[in-house]
């Protein structure tokens, strides 16, 4: 299994604290970057192969594999990350999406637990909702048939949607139905959307099932605000976290 991680993004949301570094360089409350901290969980769970995609400030990226001798890690540099989405990011990759994958974005930060529950859960094709979070009014939402995604987008709020994170857990054959379509997408001159605007075409074809984190911790930073409060609360689990590990012992 691979984890690909999309880290081509501006950031422009986030004032000062991206005019020198991208998004995923921002530090947490202890220090360690939102990158860093990806890495160090997701090849604590046992992923030793990493795709990330680039866009500025792609140097400070490689600083950071340098700390990960253990991992093999490939960059995939968008050098029109000013005009375009992370589907063609996405689109760039495509020949390097040829196994199962772990699929997220590099703004999010998630507990250890969440990812171990993901790659345990008995479905090939996962995806990450909560059905007790108030629908959220800019950022993702997911509407699910039956525990199985049909639509992801930002402008839905029916009974059917629930809150929404983009960390997927895909099989190699539908990541590579996925892939396709973002390229169609792309051959069209279409890049300036999300790349789940490709998945909601293809959903009919492939089964994601959908599992709840409403005991976990997984959000994405968006702007200033978002920087400062998931900084505290992940901080939260991670004490808690500890505290499990300690009674174990």
């Amino acid at each position: 299994m691979k984890a690909v991680i999309f880290n081509s993004g501006m950031g422009s949301r986030m004032s000062g604290h991206t005019r020198y570094k991208p998004k995923c360089m921002c530090e947490l409350y202890n220090g360690e970057t939102i990158l860093e901290r990806q890495l160090r969980i997701l090849s604590e769970c046992g992923i030793k192969e990493y795709v990330i995609t680039t866009g500025p400030f792609k140097e400070q990226l490689y600083k950071v594999a340098e700390q990960f001798e253990e991992l093999h890690i490939e960059f995939v540099h968008n050098p029109d990350y000013k005009k375009t989405n992370y589907i063609v990011s996405m689109n760039l990759a495509g020949n390097l999406l040829d196994d199962d994958v772990l699929l997220l974005h590099g703004d999010l930060v998630f507990s250890k637990t969440l990812v171990q529950k993901l790659l345990k859960y008995g479905k090939d094709s996962v995806c990450l909702y909560d059905e007790t979070r108030s629908l959220p009014q800019k950022d993702f939402k997911g509407r699910f048939q039956n525990g199985i995604l049909k639509e992801v987008s930002v402008d839905i709020f029916d009974s059917d949607c629930y809150a929404f994170q983009p960390l997927y857990k895909l099989s190699k054959d539908t990541i590579a139905i996925w892939r396709d379509k973002v390229s169609e997408y792309v051959n069209k001159g279409v890049v300036k959307v999300y790349a789940e605007n490709a998945l909601n075409e293809i959903t009919d074809q492939i089964m994601i099932y959908g599992m709840s984190y409403r005991d976990e911790y997984v959000d994405e930073i968006d702007n200033e605000e978002d920087y400062k409060r998931v900084s505290q609360e992940i901080r939260l689990f991670d004490e808690r976290d500890r505290g499990k590990d300690e009674d174990a012992t």
